[in-house]
């Protein structure tokens, strides 16, 4: 399978530099994995999106240049219905756009909690200070933190986590995310 990742921007001494976690090459081994680089000027989403069997909206710092690389290829996604996985970042650009919401959370900011996923208690870790409020209106919820917010969530072949898996020792998604990734 190809798999596309998107990156996020890192300034150091004025200059911009896409990145991309490490922990992505373990988690996919055995994928084809295309880095999908923060120049949306120079891309064509349609020939990228046609090459690609899904895509992966990854953490990270938000920024102008990143969600319109992101929004870019995710729509071009959309209209070939492939698959597309929010993770952290993504899930909550995913929910924007989507038409959910999104807020602030307390307690979840580099840290490890518990989740619940259809009864079943997971722990996962979190570096984010957001929560999904209101997943979009076609979404299922499929996983929640302890207070009731959502942490992972599907639509057809349109997917969200807020934990990021690459950094696990364990890797975790919902099965229901898993076959979107033939993981």
């Amino acid at each position: 399978m190809r798999i596309g990742l998107s990156q996020r921007v890192l300034l150091h001494k004025n200059r911009a530099y896409d990145s991309l976690d490490q922990g992505w090459y373990h988690y996919l081994d055995g994928h084809t994995l295309s880095v999908i680089p923060n120049t949306p000027n120079l891309l064509d989403f349609g020939a990228i999106a046609k090459e690609l069997d899904a895509f992966i909206i990854t953490g990270g710092d938000d920024s102008t240049i990143r969600r319109v690389t992101e929004t870019k290829l995710a729509s071009n996604m959309l209209a070939r219905r492939k698959p597309i996985i929010g993770v952290c970042h993504g899930a909550f650009l995913l929910t924007e756009l989507l038409g959910g919401r999104v807020g602030e959370v307390e307690g979840h900011q580099d840290v490890e909690h518990v989740v619940n996923y259809f009864g079943e208690l997971k722990t996962v870790n979190s570096h984010h200070s957001l929560s999904i409020i209101d997943p979009h209106p076609k979404a299922t919820t499929l996983v929640t933190d302890l207070n009731g917010n959502c942490e992972a969530f599907i639509d057809n072949n349109i997917a969200g986590i807020v934990w990021h898996p690459e950094r696990m020792q364990d890797p975790w998604i919902p099965e229901e995310i898993e076959q979107l990734l033939s993981l």
